[in-house]
């Protein structure tokens, strides 16, 4: 049995990241700023906040922790537009915080939630891989880049092995930011209609948390592995028109209506290349992206997100 810290276990991945580690026998450390307590014997919940390191270092000391999942962040690029501050904070010195107190407590392994964000606008009929030039568009694509960038040197100065996993659109039960697929979804549930001026010609890959939750379980548990950041997605990029039209097919009639082009704020980019993930780390994704639309319009039924 490992011991893992999971920053931000409270929010919306980091609970199905808890969740996966305590099924599989791992006792888990829930590091929140927030008080909370578990009924799972496996997950003790600690209240701090990431920029108390003496804190984080006593709790990293005190459960003899092993490796840190940091999922904990501001978490929205276009949020970052209005609180850039607010974000930069968060984001890159609260994972230096981290990786600092992972280099004074010894522990060897820290994955670091990246995001597609991190590449900002890219060649669209092009693939997209780890390789490509970063040119985040958003406070929050800046501030990926730089967590891993300092991951990379705390694992060149101090031997702490970061690995970053870019991230792209993560949808799923128990979500409270604003997500354009899970408006859709509730629309068709309830009956409501949903309308969106433009972006029917952009394009997403959408990934389900279990998803993001299986791909960070197993970078934490790789040996020997070839990089240091990694393309996590769905395996499958859709315009968001259809998307709707998904929406729309497993749900029956639905109003939903998307204007043409392409959303202003968010980035444009091709379809990723997940083949190192695969190989390197053993990831697959499980959750079709019809499954996954069916499965949570069942939750959303009687239940806000």
């Amino acid at each position: 049995m490992t011991t893992t810290l999971v920053t931000g276990g409270l929010g919306f991945v980091g609970r199905y990241l808890v969740r996966r580690l305590a099924a599989d026998g791992h006792r888990v450390i829930s590091y929140n700023r927030d008080f909370s307590e578990s009924d799972d014997p496996s997950v003790v919940a600690v209240q701090g906040e990431l920029y108390d390191v003496p804190r984080l270092l006593r709790t990293l000391q005190e459960y003899e922790v092993e490796r840190i999942a940091h999922t904990a962040a501001m978490s929205h690029p276009e949020l970052s537009i209005d609180l850039p501050i607010t974000t930069f904070t968060a984001n890159v010195e609260g994972t230096l915080h981290v990786l600092e107190a992972a280099r004074l407590a010894g522990v060897r392994r820290v994955v670091n939630f990246s995001s597609e964000c991190a590449y900002g606008d890219q060649e669209t009929h092009l693939v997209q891989e780890e390789g490509a030039h970063l040119l985040p568009n958003t406070p929050y694509g800046v501030t990926k880049v730089a967590t891993e960038l300092m991951g990379r040197i705390y694992g060149r100065l101090y031997g702490v092995d970061v690995i970053s996993l870019r991230i792209t659109e993560v949808y799923g039960p128990g979500n409270p930011m604003p997500e354009v697929l899970r408006e859709m979804i509730a629309a068709a549930v309830h009956g409501r209609p949903f309308r969106l001026d433009e972006g029917g010609e952009h394009r997403f890959q959408f990934v389900h948390a279990e998803d993001v939750a299986r791909a960070a379980q197993a970078a934490l548990e790789v040996g020997d592995h070839g990089r240091a950041v990694y393309n996590i997605t769905g395996g499958r990029q859709v315009t968001l028109r259809e998307a709707a039209a998904l929406v729309e097919k497993i749900l029956g009639k639905a109003d939903l209506a998307i204007g043409p082009g392409h959303i202003p704020t968010l980035d444009r980019q091709g379809p990723y290349d997940i083949t190192a993930a695969r190989d390197e780390l053993g990831y697959v994704p499980q959750q079709s992206l019809e499954a996954g639309i069916a499965s949570y319009a069942d939750w959303l039924r009687d239940r806000r997100y």
